[in-house]
């Protein structure tokens, strides 16, 4: 057997143990030696952006639920009281908290729905990467299936075969398996783009028609805001206008100033009966506080009408016009003692100072602490109504506010 015989079957017997180590469907495709193939990147999750708005509408989701069944357990109640007692401080107070409930709603479903809008720009524009790159893996794959074409008369035997050295065809070999490699991901990358798309086309079709439904319900609500005002506003008309009325609320704001002064006292003792009193410096700030909020005093301390019911009435505190919504903060350090719903006075907050001095706000529209919670000087109570009900006590007892704030 003569030199160049034996080195052609070493050669035949390197290129099939080489040829053996590649992919079966490598030895029935065609792949082109000129072909353009690309590199493609790995998916992608969704964008930063798009998360956070995810994160946003879970958010808002979990306060409109509680704010939903919160205004359905109200609803009951004023329907029951409408049938029982037609002017008294127990159905204005429970209208009064429906009116702030559904604003409170109408606010939450409006910041869902700018959410919403968000979540739909994002995803347009998602969308419209998505097909711009989609669009970019079918030119390149178009250009490969022309590659092939044109080089097709060539198969990877053929190809391995016609190498002159044993080191031309361990760089055909490699070639040929990249080439494989690449036709797979470009071909998993399709398949990804594609169900991506369909993926962000489904989201947007249910962010419109959450969108839509949103929209109907802040409708509903609006029209129930409407009707309650107007009902609030006729039975104060009534009070305002019908002497029997008139003292029956009087009555009953008396019981109410009375059932918070019991309040309070208990308050102190549990704390007393906690850890013994001690002092703080709220008494050497006199003259010195802050406002709880910006405004006009609209009410004084003392004999005064009521800005609400227009009867004439003891005024334990000070009643402060603000603008809707302004941000009310605790003129001093303190531990919130109390923060619910109390009869006549609304949304109320009770900070204690210590020494036996607290303050109360209320008819707040929103509240932010929760009992138990220490604050710090000018931290945020919540959001003032059409007023803020204002008091200092000490030891239970009013004193004007007038003469602890600033001038």
């Amino acid at each position: 057997m003569n030199v160049a015989k034996r080195s052609r079957q070493v050669r035949l017997a390197l290129l099939l143990v080489l040829f053996s180590a590649l992919p079966l469907h490598l030895v029935q495709a065609q792949p082109a030696s000129g072909a353009e193939v690309e590199s493609l990147p790995a998916g992608d999750s969704l964008p930063i952006d798009l998360v956070k708005t995810d994160q946003e509408i879970q958010e808002n989701q979990r306060n409109l639920e509680q704010t939903r069944m919160r205004l359905a357990e109200l609803d009951g109640r004023v329907t029951d009281l409408a049938t029982k007692e037609k002017a008294s401080l127990t159905r204005i107070a429970s209208l009064a908290e429906q009116v702030t409930l559904i604003r409170k709603y109408l606010r939450q479903l409006k910041e869902q729905s700018v959410a919403r809008n968000r979540e739909i720009a994002q995803t347009a524009q998602q969308m419209q990467n998505t097909t711009k790159e989609l669009s970019a893996r079918r030119q390149a794959l178009a250009r490969r299936l022309t590659g092939i074409y044109k080089y097709g008369r060539l198969n990877p035997l053929e190809a391995l075969l016609s190498a002159r050295s044993v080191g031309e065809v361990f760089r055909k070999t490699l070639y040929l398996r990249w080439v494989v490699r690449a036709d797979q991901q470009l071909a998993a990358e399709l398949s990804r783009l594609q169900d991506e798309l369909a993926g962000q086309k489904a989201r947007l079709v249910a962010a419109h028609s959450e969108l839509e439904r949103l929209q109907r319900e802040r409708l509903d609500q609006q029209a129930k805001l409407d009707a309650a005002l107007s009902t609030e506003s006729a039975i104060l008309s009534q009070v305002r206008t019908e002497r029997e009325a008139a003292q029956t609320l009087q009555q009953q704001l008396t019981e109410t100033a009375a059932r918070l002064r019991e309040l309070l006292a208990v308050l102190q003792r549990r704390k007393e009966q906690a850890q013994p009193s001690g002092t703080s410096g709220f008494e050497t700030a006199k003259g010195k506080l802050p406002w709880p909020v910006r405004g006009k005093v609209i009410a004084q301390f003392g004999a005064q009408v009521h800005p609400r019911y227009k009867t004439r009435t003891t005024n334990l505190g000070i009643d402060i016009k603000a603008e809707p919504l302004a941000p009310v903060a605790a003129v001093a350090p303190g531990r919130v003692s109390y923060a619910d719903q109390f009869m006549g006075y609304g949304n109320l907050v009770i900070v204690d100072h210590g020494s036996g001095f607290y303050t109360l706000y209320s008819n707040l529209e929103e509240m932010t602490p929760k009992v138990g919670a220490d604050l710090a000087a000018g931290a945020r109570i919540g959001k003032a109504g059409e007023y803020l009900h204002f008091e200092i006590r000490k030891d239970g007892k009013p004193v004007n506010p007038l003469d602890w704030l600033k001038p």
